[in-house]
């Protein structure tokens, strides 16, 4: 039995500007800057500078206290106080006796709370918070680990590295309550954890893995049995059999399985399992959840060889699956405010056509509700550790805490079927490169976390899943002679100069882990977090400059370039930056949606020559400047669209022109030959320019025409096509930069109305 202890508690801390004692409501699960805020002691964090000014909240230690009544326990039942998550380092006080202690952000916490309880009284729960920065105060730095300058704090914490600031999140170090707390009353006799997993498909059906291990108090293991089924649709298969020992393994073949798929590739079918644990006939134990059957594998090679041929392809039930997805950042800064929001960024997802999301690891674990919309909705996860842009330490102690964390992670997710892939890191290697690093003398494989600790852990306890070491992975071989090109998965960020300068135009990537392009947000957005008299700031504002996002408000920090960056991308584009901030939103938003759809298509007219990519990012965790494509208030910048249409499973779409010929392409990736008429033509004229019929082959892309051009001419393109009952479009924009953008604007406003009828620019005129 559960009972919920979310809902209102009381907060009470020093505070740090007025110099005393403060108690406030308090939301649970929330975050204390989202409760100071509710409560009028600090303004909105995500207005203005008001995120640089709560820096003296930083060292404050913070008290969450309620009562509730406790219910009487049946005989043998252990009663268990549960925290989802605490941010961070807490003490944990049941009427006014200590239970336990927790330090880190990312897992769990489960305390006996049996001999402290009052069962059918009244019970007090306090829980002390520690300032993060203040409690990492004790531990002495060296130069063999590494983070981004603002990240220190965290390289001793296993708390969430965003928070004290990155180039997308703001530096706002709070703490808190931030999931569920429930006190649990379990029984004698339970399952403690299950495992199930598809080892192979064949002939003879569905081979599946069991695992399981249980508790009971009884004095001999005699008379245990269990009876498991699984059911989809009017698909039953059940089997009982004893159960000698506490936990074992056992396989069992599903005959005419119904397979899960990823979105794109069939339907993602899910079984409903159902767990009986039985002593001398009587059910005492049900675990029941939802499961696919499928195989997933990772097939790569370490390095491309020197013709630039490798392999890293995600294989689905024995089948290559094209991969078309975006990087998953927290779906709010403030961890425990807002989780509504995760269901509603997944749902974006599913309309733009991904078939894969990257949780990456500067963010936490998301919960089981995620999971389970990603199992549902045929989103295969590639699932990062909490590790990124850092090279942590790797005492014994740190790695025992690590080891505890990937343990509890790797259990609770391992039987979600969207879950493809572990990821020791996010740009980890990268450190062991380059002339001011100080492990340019160590190769790669000497980061122990990465290359023993994580995959050990991996093999122990969710042996049939893949991992890789790091993203982008960078082998010994390619240290040795430098050439992180040669790499098979890449973050193509480079110069971030025009979109199709050589650096993208010529990657060697097989497939893209991160790319990504700026955009400002809608004029609406920007005037709901930038004051008035910051609005035409710009570079040289320092409001601008938070939201870039750069912490503690410095002019010229790590970040601040990217404001200067999206004036750039405009300025290679159109040849200069408007001067009205209206005209420029639209010029930028212009320049990040080719951006986005020239990397996609790309990728997609080389299929599996490249075999997908994974583009950054889908929405703005906070108000800011930056790649999403959707922002904080979910206004939906134009590349939005221009995705939407991109990742449409068939499309027609040019390429590069080489030598005043542009090459059309077919690209299919339906499960089933596509054939039809199309028609290249000019949007201002109507001129037809080429015409023809086409024949495409299931999950392939070929050439299916030529059309010549003028290499300096400056032009838009409408590509139409018929495959019966209705017509498509796509548009390609052809000639060097830059380009006029009156006639980009023209070109656009006759396009729009086929291509993107429900776009809006959403702008608040004055």
């Amino acid at each position: 039995m559960k009972m919920n202890l979310n809902g209102p508690w009381t907060l009470e801390f020093t505070d740090p500007v007025a110099g005393k004692g403060v108690t406030i409501p308090a939301q649970v699960p929330g975050n204390v800057l989202g409760d100071l805020y509710r409560s009028g002691v600090i303004p909105d964090p995500y207005f203005g500078n008001n995120s640089v000014a709560l820096r003296p909240y930083e060292f404050v230690d913070w008290t969450y206290r309620t009562v509730f009544t406790a219910p009487v326990p049946e005989k043998g039942e252990r009663a268990e106080l549960v925290f989802g998550g605490i941010d961070t380092v807490a003490e944990i006080f049941l009427n006014g006796e200590a239970l336990g202690k927790a330090c880190n952000m990312f897992v769990e916490h489960r305390f006996d709370a049996s001999a402290l309880l009052r069962p059918g009284e009244e019970n007090e729960l306090l829980v002390m918070i520690r300032s993060s920065v203040n409690y990492a105060r004790q531990f002495a730095g060296r130069p063999g680990i590494c983070s981004l300058s603002c990240n220190f704090e965290g390289l001793f914490l296993r708390r969430a590295m965003h928070t004290y600031g990155w180039d997308i999140e703001p530096r706002l170090v709070g703490a808190g309550l931030w999931r569920s707390v429930s006190l649990e009353t379990l029984p004698p006799e339970r399952w403690t954890d299950l495992y199930l997993a598809t080892v192979h498909l064949s002939g003879e059906g569905a081979l599946l893995a069991l695992s399981w291990n249980f508790e009971t108090d009884a004095p001999a293991l005699d008379g245990f049995e269990c009876f498991f089924s699984m059911r989809c649709g009017d698909l039953v298969f059940e089997q009982a059999f004893p159960l000698y020992f506490v936990n074992g393994l056992r396989h069992m073949t599903v005959p005419d399985p119904v397979l899960w798929h990823p979105a794109g590739s069939g339907e993602p079918a899910l079984y409903e399992v159902s767990m009986e644990l039985r002593r001398r006939g009587k059910t005492v134990d049900v675990r029941r959840w939802k499961t696919g059957i499928r195989t997933i594998r990772l097939k790569r090679t370490e390095t491309l060889d020197r013709d630039g041929n490798g392999e890293f392809v995600f294989e689905v039930n024995g089948k290559a699956v094209f991969i078309k997805g975006s990087n998953w950042v927290p779906a709010d800064a403030l961890h425990g405010e807002h989780p509504e929001r995760v269901s509603r960024h997944l749902e974006l997802f599913r309309n733009l056509g991904c078939n894969m999301v990257r949780c990456w690891g500067g963010g936490v674990y998301e919960d089981e509700a995620f999971f389970d919309e990603c199992d549902r909705s045929g989103l295969l996860v590639w699932q990062d550790f909490m590790f990124a842009c850092e090279l942590p330490p790797n005492e014994p102690w740190f790695q025992e805490t690590v080891r505890e964390e990937l343990r509890k992670v790797i259990l609770r997710l391992r039987n979600h079927p969207s879950l493809a892939l572990w990821c020791g890191d996010n740009e980890g290697d990268e450190f062991f490169f380059g002339e001011h690093s100080v492990y340019k003398k160590l190769p790669p494989s000497t980061n122990t976390l990465t290359r023993r600790l994580f995959p050990e852990v991996v093999a122990a306890f969710d042996p049939l899943r893949d991992y890789l070491p790091s993203s982008p992975f960078l082998s010994d071989e390619l240290w040795k002679t430098g050439e992180r090109c040669r790499s098979p998965e890449q973050h193509l960020w480079g110069p971030r100069d025009y979109w199709k300068s050589d650096f993208y135009r010529r990657n060697t990537a097989i497939f893209a882990g991160e790319i990504g392009y700026h955009g400002l947000p809608h004029l609406s957005s920007i005037r709901r977090f930038v004051p008035e008299e910051s609005l035409n700031g710009r570079a040289g504002d320092s409001v601008w400059n938070t939201h870039a996002s750069q912490p503690y408000g410095t002019r010229n920090g790590s970040y601040s370039y990217r404001i200067g960056l999206m004036e750039t991308q405009v300025r290679n584009a159109f040849g200069s930056v408007p001067p009205d901030l209206e005209t420029y939103v639209r010029a930028s938003q212009f320049v990040q949606a080719e951006a986005f759809k020239y990397f996609i298509e790309s990728f997609r007219c080389r299929k599996w020559k490249k075999t997908g990519i994974l583009w950054w990012n889908l929405a703005d965790s906070w108000p800011q400047f930056s790649d999403a494509v959707v922002d904080y208030y979910y206004a939906k910048k134009l590349a939005y669209y221009y995705i939407r249409s991109s990742q449409r499973p068939f499309l027609l779409m040019f390429d590069e022109a080489t030598r005043g010929v542009l090459p059309l392409y077919a690209v299919n990736d339906t499960r089933h030959a596509v054939s039809g008429t199309f028609r290249v033509s000019e949007p201002g004229t109507g001129e037809t320019l080429l015409s023809g019929e086409f024949r495409a082959d299931a999950d392939a892309s070929a050439k299916i025409a030529e059309m010549a051009v003028e290499p300096q001419k400056r032009a838009m393109f409408l590509i139409e096509w018929n495959t019966g009952p209705e017509t498509r479009f796509n548009h390609y924009l052809h000639g060097p930069v830059p380009f006029e953008l009156s006639m980009y604007e023209k070109a656009f406003s006759i396009l729009a109305e086929k291509l993107y009828p429900d776009f809006s620019w959403l702008t608040h005129r004055t």
